[in-house]
């Protein structure tokens, strides 16, 4: 496999190069739009949710690097006692493989031969789980792991009503992990099961209603494996929305949450007490009539209908490609020039946007750090 320690170093050197020159000004001196990140108040999100997590009774946590995807901020959840981390693709285990993590769970089925075979290859030397929720998915990435002299974890998903990948009965989970089992090269390790169906229900009552039936179907396909004599040591589900209640689950062993690192104005209706650690730095750049017109559109900010201006009570309009539109009918004592905070509706999908962070403390830029890696490309790690 190659060595993948410079792809770390090249990506810190590359937006040393490109925004070093910002460390030690103020937020509203950078050029925008700009992706600033509190570190303290990310800080203090990783501490919260991880102290509410110590109490007797609960899930661990796998933090899902989807969310942010900095080496830095996974190393301060290592740190703070996460349970390994969860990915969304094999170039994110990659990336965090090579910064030195262990452990790492890539909660996606993963077909394609050239991500088989990373994956199969960074199992050689660290504990890398993936989902399968197929038997010849399971044969494939068996041959792989035979070839590469490795053993891949497998964690059966499980549908628990997302309509998305995973088994749909504890019959076929029961089926899988004992394909799984027999196969060289891999190991089973549990079932994984995202209720993320229940983040699109914003009611508190339903929300919880829709993520007990949902919990209740994945622990009984645990129970189902246990009963015919399949060890399930790992249960692993549970996003930002419904953490609290998935955490405290009865069966359940982990939770996968991300957003709270961050946090954002979708996630934060549902998931309160973390701080919006993440905003987007913009500039206004029109005071036409009765609107505050901001140089950060929706290919600089996700969720436009959720995102908010810190400050000022404004309600967002629409976001065309460059222009975010804000209401101002009584009147705004913002003017052309000013530099204003946006907090995002959704923050995975703002993070990808941007290739680096301007980490920030009391408002001054003390850092710089790359999101890497940035976007749905491989950045070389499969050739």
């Amino acid at each position: 496999m190659k060595n993948l320690e410079p792809l770390l170093s090249e990506a810190r050197e590359y937006v040393l190069h490109q925004y070093g020159g910002d460390v030690g000004r103020r937020r509203d001196e950078l050029a925008t739009p700009a992706l600033v990140l509190d570190v303290d108040a990310a800080q203090r999100n990783i501490d919260h949710l991880a102290g509410a997590l110590a109490a007797p009774g609960m899930a661990v946590i796998r933090p899902h690097y989807k969310t942010h995807k900095s080496p830095e901020l996974a190393r301060r959840q290592v740190e703070a006692g996460a349970a390994g981390l969860s990915t969304a693709t094999v170039w994110e285990a990659a990336v965090l493989a090579a910064a030195g993590f262990d452990d790492i769970f890539v909660v996606n089925t993963v077909s394609h031969p050239a991500k088989v075979g990373l994956l199969a290859e960074l199992a050689a030397e660290r504990r890398i789980m993936v989902a399968a929720d197929e038997a010849d998915n399971a044969a494939a990435l068996s041959a792989a792991a035979v070839r590469a002299g490795s053993e891949l974890g497998i964690m059966v998903e499980v549908d628990t009503g997302m309509d998305r990948c995973g088994v749909d009965t504890a019959d076929a989970a029961v089926a899988l992990a004992r394909r799984v089992a027999a196969l060289p090269g891999l190991r089973f390790e549990g079932i994984t099961g995202y209720e993320g169906h229940c983040s699109l229900t914003i009611d508190d009552t339903l929300r919880h209603e829709r993520q007990h039936t949902a919990m209740t179907f994945f622990t009984g396909v645990a129970e189902r494996l246990e009963a015919s004599g399949i060890p399930c040591p790992i249960r692993s589900a549970g996003g930002i929305s419904t953490w609290q209640w998935t955490a405290a689950f009865p069966g359940i062993t982990e939770i996968q949450a991300g957003s709270y690192v961050v946090m954002d104005n979708y996630h934060g209706q549902m998931a309160p007490g973390f701080e919006h650690s993440l905003t987007i730095q913009a500039s206004v750049i029109s005071r036409q009539s009765d609107r505050v017109i901001v140089d950060a559109g929706n290919k600089s900010v996700a969720a436009p209908a959720d995102v908010t201006m810190a400050g000022h009570d404004l309600k967002p309009v629409r976001f065309d490609e460059e222009h975010g539109i804000f209401a101002a009918p009584d009147g705004s004592a913002l003017r052309v020039g000013d530099s204003v905070a946006l907090v995002p509706g959704y923050s995975p999908t703002t993070v990808n946007w941007y290739d680096a962070y301007h980490v920030i403390r009391d408002d001054t830029v003390v850092d710089i750090w790359p999101v890497l890696p940035r976007g749905p490309g491989h950045h070389g790690l499969a050739t």
